[in-house]
C-alpha cells in the first residue's frame, strides 16, 4: 500500500470534496485458531446504504489517518464508530481483531457498476474499542514487513471476488460468504466446480504460492 493510495482514499473521502466517490470496506472476519474466514462484514462511509458488487454495505461512520514522520513507516489507523457494536461483538469473539483483513475500495457512487477507482488489502496488526468507538492499526507499507508468501492457499476461504471471471457466477444471488458449504457459498450457488478454496489440505495449516 503506498502513501499516495492512501492519501487518494482520504481526499475522495473528504465530505467537501466535489468528486462523488465513497469509501467502502470489506472487514474479514478471521479465526485465529483456523485462520479460516468466519464472514465478512460489509460497510460504506455514507448516509444510507448501497449495493455494490452484490453485497449490501451498511452505513457506518469511519475514517482513515495517516500519521508519518521522515524517515518512520506510515502509521495507519481506521476509526470507525460502531453504534450496533457488530465489529466489537466479532472482536470479542475473534481474537480482539488482529488478523482481520480490511479491503478499502473507493467506488463512483454516480456508477456503482464500474470497478474500483482505488481498492487495497491491509491486515489488522492492532485493534481497540471503547464505547463505540473502534480503531483498526492496519499493516505497514513497508515491503519487508508484507506478508510471504503473497497467496495463502486457505481450506474454506475462496479467494475470488464473487462474480469475477475466475467465480464464473452469473445467477440470479446477490452475495456469497466466500465458503464452500456455508449457508451462503460455493454449494449452496451450485457452483462449487468454481471454488478458490483448497478443501483437501490440513485444516490447522495453510501452503503458500
Amino acid at each position: 500500500m503506498s502513501a499516495l493510495s492512501v492519501a487518494s482514499v482520504i481526499e475522495k473521502n473528504r465530505l467537501d470534496s466535489g468528486t462523488p466517490f465513497l469509501v467502502c470496506l470489506d472487514i474479514q472476519v478471521i479465526s485465529p485458531s483456523t485462520g479460516n474466514l468466519v464472514e465478512t462484514l460489509y460497510v460504506v462511509r455514507n448516509s444510507e446504504p448501497i449495493t455494490w458488487q452484490g453485497n449490501l454495505y451498511a452505513a457506518l461512520n469511519f475514517d482513515v489517518d495517516i500519521k508519518a514522520e521522515a524517515g518512520e513507516q506510515s502509521d495507519i489507523s481506521l476509526k470507525m464508530v460502531d453504534y450496533t457494536r457488530a465489529v466489537q461483538a466479532r472482536m470479542q469473539q475473534y481474537g480482539g481483531g488482529v488478523g482481520f483483513g480490511v479491503t478499502v475500495s473507493v467506488v463512483n457512487a454516480g456508477n456503482l457498476e464500474q470497478p474500483p477507482e482505488i481498492q487495497e488489502f491491509f491486515e489488522v496488526v492492532g485493534a481497540k474499542a471503547a464505547d463505540y468507538n473502534v480503531t483498526f492499526t492496519l499493516g505497514s507499507e513497508n515491503a519487508l514487513a508484507m506478508r510471504f508468501p503473497r497467496r495463502i492457499q486457505m481450506r474454506d476461504r475462496c479467494a475470488w471476488r464473487y462474480k469475477s471471471e475466475e467465480c464464473g457466477y452469473t445467477g440470479q444471488m446477490t452475495s456469497c460468504d466466500l465458503t464452500l458449504r456455508g449457508n451462503n457459498g460455493c454449494a449452496m450457488h451450485n457452483n462449487t466446480l468454481n471454488f478458490g478454496g483448497y478443501p483437501g489440505i490440513n485444516a490447522s495449516g495453510y501452503r503458500g504460492v
